[in-house]
């Protein structure tokens, strides 16, 4: 059965993540790009919604189409159009994908009737959440946290962010993929989701930051 409304098994799949269809977030977002070959940078501000649009759910996960994930912020230069992501939920893991356009409806169906399977590339969070916490590789396979995300730290929502819900984690944890070239924070607040995004590339200008400014829940 891959129908069942998401409040009665979302939950447990997503746990702090509010995943139900007309949900969105809007940020206040600065970004920076490269322009004429990287000669010159470019930067402007601007509001970003990020909206569910579909959810189907399993025995055992849910996933989910999104419009304009904060991700999609990463590299982002005037014009370009938000982007359609699926997120994937099981076992308290959150895997995120990026299909071609058109695709997306086909992926979710291959995630939910098991024809295909998430990786640990596709993993972005993993519940509950504990500072310290390494996921995405295997801890052994480095002596550092790069190449994967790291929970660097769980500090106070601030005042701003409780507002737009009270009853919402007192945490604010921030989970981090550092690599040689890039840089990408998740500022996660469990009941809210992600608060706080952040991109940087070491190279060739692509910076972006942005904080929830709003959030409303989708219809019951």
């Amino acid at each position: 059965m891959l129908t069942l409304i998401f409040s009665v098994l979302g939950p447990a799949s997503c746990p702090g993540l509010p995943l139900t269809p007309g949900t969105t977030w809007t940020y206040r977002a600065e970004v920076a790009w490269a322009v004429d070959t990287g000669d010159s940078t470019g930067r402007q501000s601007l509001s970003w919604i990020t909206t569910v649009v579909t959810v189907q759910a399993s025995d055992s996960a849910v996933a989910a189409t999104v419009s304009g994930w904060p991700t999609d912020l990463a590299w982002w230069t005037p014009g370009r159009p938000l982007s359609t992501s699926v997120l994937y939920c099981a076992g308290g893991r959150v895997y995120l994908f990026r299909p071609q356009p058109g695709a997306a409806a086909t992926l979710v169906n291959a995630l939910l009737n098991g024809q295909q399977k998430p990786t640990s590339d596709d993993l972005i969070l993993r519940f509950p959440l504990h500072s310290g916490d390494l996921f995405g590789r295997d801890p052994a396979d480095r002596r550092d946290t790069f190449y994967a995300w790291f929970v660097e730290a769980a500090d106070s929502v601030p005042a701003a962010l409780r507002l737009l819900r009270p009853d919402a984690s007192d945490s604010l944890y921030s989970v981090v993929y550092r690599t040689t070239p890039d840089y990408t924070l998740i500022g996660f607040v469990p009941g809210v989701g992600v608060a706080h995004y952040v991109y940087s590339h070491h190279g060739t200008t692509a910076e972006a930051e942005a904080w929830l400014v709003a959030y409303q829940p989708g219809p019951p």
